[in-house]
């Protein structure tokens, strides 16, 4: 007998996820950067990327009021990171705060856009447009101390980074679709 799960666990979960990715990737970038080749990222890339493929994927198969929730949640829990750690780290946050903001909400409209495309079109396409709003403003707030030609070796880092992630995170959301559907289908009775 395989457990059941219904929709609503489903999306309290995706929603629980997005905010625990986002306050992940809050904490990593305030502690790691990372040299790639002649690129430096804040290591709370990949991870960030992560919660937007998750929005992604609550937008097309659950609505506009789940992944208002996982927004709301990550912003709480950028909030919550920030009020924790405070200082030269709170400045981090602040740029998180500013940047989730802003990159959530062109995230929305580029999902809205895009929501009847196939599926790594969708993704590919909203997650491109809103984490280069999403590099550009954290960029510019969290590292503002720094020279520019530094930032702009960060911004390019993080989006390629960032878009990396992204495509590779596609045959996930199809996976999760795909288990998605098989556990909270009913039970087929035998007869």
């Amino acid at each position: 007998m395989t457990t059941r799960i219904t929709s609503r666990e489903l999306i309290v979960a995706a929603v629980a996820l997005a905010g625990l990715l986002d306050f992940a990737a809050n904490w990593l970038a305030a502690h790691y950067l990372l040299a790639i080749g002649p690129f430096l990222l804040p290591s709370g890339s990949f991870v960030f990327t992560l919660s937007f493929v998750v929005y992604d994927y609550l937008r097309r198969w659950h609505g506009l009021r789940p992944t208002l929730a996982a927004i709301v949640l990550g912003f709480a829990a950028s909030i919550a990171y920030s009020a924790l750690f405070g200082g030269g780290i709170g400045r981090i946050a602040v740029a998180g705060l500013v940047a989730l903001a802003c990159s959530s909400t062109t995230d929305l409209l580029a999902q809205t856009v895009t929501l009847r495309w196939p599926i790594w079109q969708y993704v590919g396409t909203s997650n491109a447009v809103s984490l280069l709003v999403d590099t550009v403003v954290f960029t510019t707030i969290a590292f503002a101390a720094l020279p520019p030609e530094m930032r702009l070796r960060i911004m390019a880092g993080q989006y390629l980074a960032k878009i990396v992630m992204t495509f590779a995170s596609v045959p996930l959301v199809y996976g999760a679709r795909a288990w998605a559907a098989r556990a909270t289908a009913p039970e087929r009775a035998v007869a």
